[in-house]
């Protein structure tokens, strides 16, 4: 039977005291960053558990995009929310001052900025990127859980704020057994500010994208302007997005300032100021575009089971579409995450729109399979598999 990893062995694999190991486990603040980052290592590389977690780094001060790890790679920083989703599972939603049992809740890892970087790392070769995420973290376990999480799915995550009480923010999902789901979710404002704090001041050396989700769509455009001039593109969603910007005018204003916009079937019938079925939305959002002026940004619009459709820039007229994979549905929580995810990292390596859209669409399916918005995610050779066999 294999012995269980102590505080000794963690001791002696990170050169330190046992005293010093004890003091990062519980006085953190007492340590010195880079010896507590030499045992959060060894923590890691022995497997050493306490409170059932690999306990992580501190969240990093350093500047996005700089030092943290392989250059040769495009960048994707997404901005927004990270939360600790609680998954309740009920037959209906009661009425007013009813109380009901679940069938089960379960904690998962969840948010649209920490899914849309998931579902972009998850892809992989050829389409491997380096993703960071720029939120509030705090301090508390369930922040140390999901920089660990994080860590192991391959984005890093950058705190550049406290969240309140210092603690990770939280998520309730009521899912019915309909599939109908209901949300509610804490305030996370973001400030522009300490976000560009944490960019670099000088010029992009390589590739690089900044993605924001729309509840922090009026913090970050008054930034944009100096981003792009610093060679960024930029890219944001729909989710949380403001209704100022779902009028036929304020999202103009966003296709003027932005390198890609994602949208989806509702916000679609705001701007048009219809509802109509999908093949005719693509139609009449490519009517829109034109005459826009066929503006450069990209237009993505999500169409849930119908798939998706791509307006790429200056040729609105020329629509991309893609059909998604039919698939038995658990829990759709993240799906239009995981496609904004899965579409990025393809953008990013200049795939083809059509090609992009119709893996981004796989990967959404997929995140619907299982529990949780981060429980299946899928990489560039699982989705090539489920391609094939939704052509035969």
């Amino acid at each position: 039977m294999k012995r269980r990893v102590n505080l000794s062995d963690v001791a002696a694999a990170a050169n330190v005291s046992a005293g010093t190991v004890s003091n990062v486990l519980n006085t953190p603040e007492r340590v010195r960053q880079t010896t507590r980052d030499r045992v959060y290592q060894a923590m890691r590389d022995l497997g050493y558990r306490q409170g059932g977690f690999v306990f992580p780094a501190d969240p990093s001060t350093e500047q996005i995009g700089v030092a943290s790890g392989n250059e040769d790679l495009p960048l994707l920083v997404s901005v927004g929310y990270i939360s600790v989703d609680m998954i309740a599972r009920i037959g209906v939603m009661p009425h007013r001052n009813d109380r009901v049992t679940a069938d089960q809740i379960s904690k998962r890892l969840g948010g649209p900025a920490a899914n849309v970087a998931v579902a972009a790392a998850a892809l992989g070769s050829p389409f491997g990127l380096e993703v960071e995420l720029a939120t509030a973290i705090g301090r508390d376990a369930d922040s140390l859980w999901a920089l660990e999480q994080l860590a192991r799915l391959g984005v890093r995550a950058h705190a550049v704020r406290s969240p309140f009480r210092e603690r990770l923010s939280r998520c309730i999902v009521i899912i019915e057994e309909n599939g109908g789901r209901t949300k509610i979710n804490e305030p996370l404002d973001l400030d522009r500010e300490n976000l560009i704090s944490h960019l670099p001041s000088n010029r992009v050396r390589r590739r690089s994208h900044l993605h924001f989700e729309g509840y922090h769509a009026t913090a970050m455009m008054p930034a944009v302007s100096s981003l792009r001039d610093r060679g960024w593109s930029i890219s944001t969603q729909d989710t949380g997005l403001p209704r100022q910007y779902s009028t036929p005018e304020g999202f103009r204003s966003l296709l003027s300032a932005l390198d890609t916009v994602f949208i989806n079937r509702r916000t679609a019938y705001r701007i048009l100021g219809q509802q109509l079925p999908s093949e005719q939305l693509a139609n009449a959002m490519a009517d829109f575009l034109v005459e826009t002026g066929n503006p450069s940004c990209q237009v993505v619009l999500t169409l849930g089971m119908d798939g998706a459709a791509v307006f790429p820039g200056q040729a609105a007229r020329q629509v991309q579409r893609a059909t998604a994979p039919s698939v038995q549905i658990v829990d759709g929580t993240g799906a239009g995450d995981g496609f904004v995810g899965a579409y990025l990292a393809q953008w990013l390596h200049e795939e083809n729109a059509d090609r992009a859209a119709a893996r981004a669409c796989v990967a959404a399916s997929l995140v619907m399979t299982a529990e949780g918005a981060q429980g299946r995610q899928s990489s560039t050779a699982e989705i090539e598999d489920c391609l094939k066999e939704q052509a035969v």
